[in-house]
Order: structure tokens, then sequence, then C-alpha cells
């Protein structure tokens, strides 16, 4: 099964595959296998207690709150996460990457690993692969690309330029239960260096010997867990059930549909779209007249929250910048155009509402 996604994204066979419950403890398992390359897997003898120069992890200010989780866990330390600055569509910048790692080899520290995104939770920002790319080469460090929510997008030839150079990646993660919609927990996390992650992650004792080992894979070496669940099956039953040609198909409805809603607010004023629409989802603000700031923030999440209390629909606000935004998330198997029409007259009206109260409020505190 691996084999077969790997193939529908358009990899190429060197990558390898097994399949985990989340995206954490993908990406977990790429900055430990990272920490284990630059160290010359110190984990076999001093491990975190070595008095070698500290290790450092690179990744955006948008990279999904489980890097961090994985950094800490995997003993890097939160001073030593590199939090990079983003360009003007939310995506890392490659030249502050190279900057940050010549400053911290001058410093006497060890670059070890950079994780890129390829479709950022707040606005699925799609981080450039390629550039990053040649500078882990250059560099020899390990390049991670969470592609948990964009990997999906994959499955489509016209949007590969999107993570163009995802062949210089070390490792890769994608969630097929997220927008392919396969059934909650399944995780694809490809390898390009199977041998080196089977190293790191080996447990052999005599009572998990058989007389296979050396004709099959035995998946309790690719990852933390011995025990694992038959996941493979619901990502067999769901590209089976639904066909590739199907899912395809849906992707590219979502597609339009994010592209129709985001014309909708470049058209109405004062809505305004405050990040690029790469993929399905469309971050939006309402900025009535003369709301700003914390009182600006205070409306936007006041007309999301009504827009979730109705039932119509669930939109989840997100930090931008420092200001609170709304995510319209367009990629649930049953959501057609007309449902998402609906949904952008539901967000004019509970706008208007919200603006309206607060104009009010104004007034009756301004005659008080």
């Amino acid at each position: 099964m691996c084999d077969w996604l790997r193939d529908l994204l358009g990899l190429p066979p060197a990558f390898s595959g097994v399949i985990q419950d989340t995206a954490s403890v993908a990406t977990l398992l790429a900055l430990v296998s990272a920490r284990e390359r630059t160290t010359n897997y110190g984990a076999s003898r001093e491990g975190l207690q070595d008095r070698a120069a500290p290790l450092v992890i690179y990744t955006s200010a948008q990279a999904h709150s489980s890097v961090e989780k994985a950094a800490l866990l995997a003993g890097f330390g939160r001073q030593f996460v590199r939090s990079l600055p983003l360009d003007e569509d939310f995506r890392m910048r490659a030249p502050a990457l190279a900057a940050a790692i010549a400053a911290d080899r001058t410093a006497g520290l060890r670059p070890c690993a950079v994780v890129a995104t390829s479709g950022t939770t707040a606005t699925t920002a799609m981080d450039p692969i390629g550039a990053i790319a040649a500078i882990t080469r250059r560099e020899r460090i390990w390049l991670h690309v969470d592609a948990a929510m964009g990997g999906t997008a994959m499955l489509l030839p016209e949007c590969r330029h999107l993570w163009s150079g995802i062949e210089g990646a070390d490792s890769i993660v994608v969630n097929p239960h997220k927008w392919m919609t396969v059934a909650f927990d399944c995780t694809l996390y490809l390898v390009r260096d199977p041998e080196h992650l089977v190293r790191v992650m080996s447990t052999n004792p005599s009572y998990l010997q058989t007389s296979m080992d050396a004709q099959v894979r035995n998946y309790r070496d690719w990852g933390i867990a011995l025990g694992r669940r038959f996941r493979a099956l619901k990502l067999w039953v769901t590209l089976r059930e639904q066909g590739v040609a199907a899912i395809r198909a849906r992707l590219r409805r979502d597609l339009a549909n994010a592209q129709w809603l985001a014309a909708q607010v470049d058209a109405a004023r004062p809505w305004r779209r405050v990040a690029p629409v790469t993929l399905q989802t469309v971050c939006v603000r309402h900025e009535p007249p003369g709301l700003s700031g914390e009182a600006l923030d205070a409306h936007t999440r006041r007309w999301a929250q009504a827009i979730n209390d109705s039932g119509a629909a669930y939109l989840t606000p997100a930090v931008v910048d420092g200001r609170w935004m709304v995510r319209v998330s367009i990629g649930i198997e049953a959501t057609e155009a007309r449902h998402v029409a609906e949904l952008w007259q539901s967000m004019r009206a509970a706008a208007s509402a919200a603006a309206a109260a607060a104009a009010a409020a104004g007034a009756s505190a301004a005659g008080a």
C-alpha cells in the first residue's frame, strides 16, 4: 500500500514507506533519525549525555505545533528550535534558513535537521522545497517534509509543482486521513534510506525473532511501537471502493470551490482574503470601518462563533501576522458547490450582525 500511494503521489521509487498513526509520531521518528545520523548513532553510546555541541532544528513560524513537540521529545530543547521568518505568502524563506545555519555553525552549534511544510495548518502555504533541499544537501543535514495536509493534493499531477524538489527530502509524511478522507488514523511515512531508519529503530530480542526475519520487512523496526494495527486495510478499501479517478475528481471539485469562494471574498468589501488560496482553504477577515486591533479580533471571533453555534457549518479562527482571521477549509466528501454558496451567505449575515451589535454597543458606551 505504501508503494502504491507513493507512486500515485508521483514520488520516485527510492522512497520506502510505513504506515504510522499520526503525523506527530512520523515527525518524531524523522527528528530522532536526523539526530542519530548527525551524531553517528550517539544513542548507542552516550545518548543525550554526550558533551558535544548542541544540535539545532530549523522550521518556519507556520509549522505545526507537533514539530516543536517532536523536537522536545527527541531531546533537542526548545532553545535550539529555530522558527524562521516567512515571505509574503507565509512560506519559509530559504535565504533566512541559509543565514541561520551559517550563524549557528559560526557559534559552534551543529545544524541537524530542517522541517519544511507542504500545506501549513493556518494557510496551507507550501514551503519552497527545492530551494530548501539545495541548502540541506549542501549542508549535509536532514530534510523532513511535513505534507500531512498538502500531500494529498499531489494525487493531482497539476499540483506537484507545489512541492518541486521533493525528491531531495530524507523523509516525508502524508496524512490520507485528512483530505483524502481515509478513516482515522492512517499516516504515510516515507524515507529515502530505510536502512537508516531500521538501524535507529531496530530491536531484536530472542522472543521477537522468527524464521522469516531475513525474508520480509518487519515493521516493528520501522517505528516506535512493536505492535501494529492493520491500518493499510482502510487505505486499500478507500482506494478500491472510490477509485483513484473519483478521488482526484473530488479534490479538483474542492479546489474549484475554494477558488470560487476566494473570488466572492475579493469582490466584497469590507471582506479581505488574508492569504493566497494554494489548496482548498480560504483565509478571510471581515474588516468593518472603525474596527482595528483587539476590537477587530473580537469581531472576527464573534461572527465565526455565531456560525459555529448555528450548526450550519464549522469554521476555525487562527492567528496570522498577530491578528485573528477565519479559515474556511473545504474538503469533506459531501460538500458541494451549493453548500459553499450557502456558507458564504451565512458568513455575510453573521458578520453584518456582529458588526451592527458592536456598533450599537459602542454607541451605548459613548452615550453613557
